[in-house]
């Protein structure tokens, strides 16, 4: 068995299985005693001492379990039923067969009394520890809350998770519990066939072992669920790039052949707002597919905040919260430096530091290396310990809708804000980490209900303030929305209470179109699609757009949308930098580049080309080229 390090992290497991194998084999000692108790010949056998139960016949008493016993306590003084009469509990260093023998004829019943507890799950996988701060085992799942939510659920084969990424090695070791179903290389445009090795790069394995590596088989791991079905779909290539068009494939496949949940540890500034994508997304999304997907890990020295430098397909939420985004915090629920977060994307944090999984890529050299593990770090990590949550409460209740799941998940994590406190930017985490890091126990407590739906209008009761019900949060509704877009909605009155467990999202936004601006600055911004999209003064003067028609908001109000790229120039427009000879044409609010040969040939050669600053060019959603 090998382990392999990456991020940088450089502490190897390199005999985990060979300690945990070892047998320690010890010689037992016993002392035999004889007891004046007792007639001589009975050979007491003493032992630590044990806590009986008797029920004495009428006319014994405490008194005859002093000579062999103590902390005599007599039970159920109070009860009125003569079956629990006479009943004492003792302690005593004799065993059940000496007392038995000794109260003969004068006891109903005499037994030994196992202490009780909580039930718990035996777990025999030596990488698997019950320490949350053994960052050299899975602190994780203890961490989160994996260990006690078993009590309840250990999964069910009949949840689908569908892994977006680079593959996954079937033929390791520790996946051979999983119940793999027929997936699809989008690469190489192939079905996938079970019992198959489809990963060439080891990204995919090393999620899908967090998600569910075998339990109890005396190998590595143990993953959160210790059943449940995986779908594995190809859409990264060996070097774990790819393209949205695939990803977005792979979304629509996988609503199509039966998958429930769709595990996208994908994500970064390769992935740009992408149409297809974002309708990708929300067709999963209403044929009741939970989506989840990985903050990204932009900035290694502090992440990004995604409020104002989005990422895809985390951000590609339609405005409804259609995708769970997960940030990465450690077994000291800090923030990771490497983690983006901020307010409109992020949901949920979880565990995505030195986490110990499957792999079957040396990371370091890029060799395969079958059935090995390795410890890695990333958000990819985070989104599988999110996955396998929502799978344990899809198990519990069977019946319980995306939208269910996805609000038990985020209503129920540990707050997390008043540990971060320098962790975004230098700066406090406030609000930019979802809720707080995942509790898996929580999100099954209770049978999933609540007294309210998606998309409800409602009241607070004591303040009077207006919230829109999305994506399991609560969005406030300033006086300028209501009036534009719910003027004569009818609002359902709750409590302060009834609201408490939904997180504050941001502002609900106006109707697509609107213009807006700050009063403190001049930028102009158009709404799209629960963004603001700046609007670069070209684009301003060739829509034909009036300064009157440019409200006025509150810098609460308008900082909390997540700020998208530049608002494109009308459809089929021909643009350029001023800087660079590439020419762009407007199709779908995308700029494609079109080299000349295509130019030529769609005759775009007579029409005028605008021209914008370099620094604005950069700011527009491209596309793919257009060749001839």
């Amino acid at each position: 068995m090998k382990f392999f390090s990456t991020q940088h992290q450089h502490s190897f497991l390199s005999n985990l299985l060979e300690s945990a194998a070892k047998i320690l084999s010890f010689a037992a000692v016993f002392a035999f005693i004889a007891s004046p108790i007792f007639p001589v010949n009975y050979a007491l056998a003493q032992k630590s001492e044990t806590t009986y139960m008797v029920k004495l016949k009428t006319g014994f008493g405490e008194n005859l379990l002093s000579k062999v016993g103590s902390n005599i306590r007599h039970r159920f003084v109070s009860a009125e039923s003569p079956v629990f009469y006479n009943i004492y509990s003792f302690s005593s260093g004799y065993s059940a067969a000496v007392l038995t023998d000794y109260l003969k004829n004068k006891a109903e019943y005499l037994e030994e009394q196992k202490p009780l507890a909580a039930s718990s799950v035996y777990v025999n996988d030596p990488g698997f520890s019950t320490d949350p701060l053994n960052i050299d085992k899975q602190w994780a799942l203890i961490k989160a809350g994996f260990d006690k939510a078993w009590e309840k659920t250990t999964g069910s084969k009949s949840n689908v998770v569908a892994v977006i990424d680079t593959g996954v090695d079937e033929t390791h070791q520790d996946l051979s519990a999983i119940n793999f179903v027929k997936g699809f290389n989008f690469i190489s445009n192939q079905e996938i066939a079970t019992s198959t090795n489809s990963d060439d790069n080891g990204h995919g394995t090393l999620v899908t072992g967090v998600l569910g590596a075998t339990a109890n088989n005396g190998l590595g791991i143990i993953g959160t669920n210790w059943q449940i079905s995986v779908m594995p779909l190809k859409a990264l290539d060996a070097n774990g790039k790819g393209e949205a068009a695939d990803v977005a494939e792979a979304i629509v496949w996988a609503t199509d052949h039966g998958a429930q949940f769709l595990n996208m540890s994908i994500g970064g500034i390769g992935f740009g707002h992408d149409t297809t994508l974002a309708n990708a997304v929300t067709y999963a999304f209403n044929k009741n597919v939970l989506l989840v997907a990985a903050a990204g890990n932009d900035v290694a020295a502090t992440g990004s905040n995604l409020d104002q430098s989005p990422v895809f397909p985390i951000c590609d939420d339609n405005n409804f919260n259609m995708v769970i985004g997960v940030s990465a915090s450690d077994q000291n629920d800090l923030k990771p430096d490497f983690s983006n977060y901020g307010r409109n994307c992020i949901d949920v944090t979880a565990p995505g530091k030195r986490i110990l999984s499957t792999i079957n890529y040396d990371p370091l050299t890029k060799k395969a290396s079958p059935s090995s593990y390795a410890y890695a770090s990333g958000t990819s990590l985070a989104v599988p310990f999110v996955v396998g949550q929502a799978a344990l409460i899809k198990a519990l209740y069977p019946f319980a809708t995306n939208i269910q799941i996805r609000d038990r998940i985020i209503t129920t994590a540990d707050p997390i804000d008043n540990l971060n406190l320098t962790q975004c930017a230098g700066g406090p985490c406030r609000g930019l980490l979802g809720t707080g890091r995942i509790n898996v126990l929580n999100s099954l407590q209770t049978a999933i209900a609540q007294g309210y739906a998606e998309g409800d209008l409602v009241k607070e009761e004591s303040t009077g303030a207006m919230y829109q019900i999305i994506g399991g949060q609560k969005r406030l509704i300033s006086p300028f929305v209501y009036n534009q877009r719910f003027s004569g909605s009818k609002l359902k009155t709750l409590s302060a209470g009834e609201l408490a467990s939904l997180p504050d999202g941001s502002y609900v936004t106006p109707n697509d179109g609107t213009l807006v601006k700050l009063d403190s600055d001049p930028t102009v911004y158009v709404i799209a699609n629960g963004q603001k999209q700046p609007v670069s003064y070209q684009v301003f003067l060739q829509r034909k757009m009036n300064f009157a028609s440019v409200n006025t908001l509150s810098f609460s109000e308008v900082n909390s949308w997540i700020t998208g790229s530049f608002y494109p120039p009308e459809e089929g427009t021909l643009i350029k930098s001023d800087k660079d000879k590439t020419v762009y044409w407007v199709v779908g609010q995308t700029l494609h580049p079109i080299n000349y040969g295509f130019f030529m040939e769609r005759g775009l050669n007579v029409f005028p080309i605008l021209v914008v600053s370099e620094k604005d060019i950069v700011s527009f959603a491209k596309g793919e080229s257009y060749i001839r």
